[in-house]
């Protein structure tokens, strides 16, 4: 069965596979649990996405004078004591891919499997 909805509280109790369209393309893809467990929310000191590690890929970003906040995507866990990490919910994750100007660069790669 597919189902279209904006309610994204609705997706969250009844969907097992999400599809996030934005400007007419697939920003992601994937069954919802994996999704959950790969996206992170990253609080710490301002800092250039490019200094990330390796395999920590930025959905968004938002920065204060002093401070950034990433979406992230990866598989490895955050091990720098700067950041403070929080698991998202499938709102803020569906956000998150729609919100391309707040990534302040290219669009996360979609990895089909």
């Amino acid at each position: 069965m597919v189902l279209s909805s904006h309610l994204v509280s609705d997706l969250e109790r009844i969907c097992d596979y999400l599809i996030v369209l934005a400007g007419s393309r697939v920003r992601v893809a994937g069954e919802v649990d994996e999704l959950l467990a790969t996206h992170f929310r990253i609080t710490g000191p301002r800092r250039d996405p490019g200094r990330l590690p390796a395999g920590q890929d930025v959905v968004s970003a938002r920065h204060t004078e002093r401070q950034s906040t990433y979406v992230i995507r990866t598989e490895d866990p955050v091990l720098d004591p700067a950041w403070t990490v929080t698991r998202l919910g499938l709102e803020d994750l569906v956000l998150a891919y729609m919100d391309e100007q707040a990534s302040g660069h290219r669009p996360a790669a979609l990895e089909v499997r």
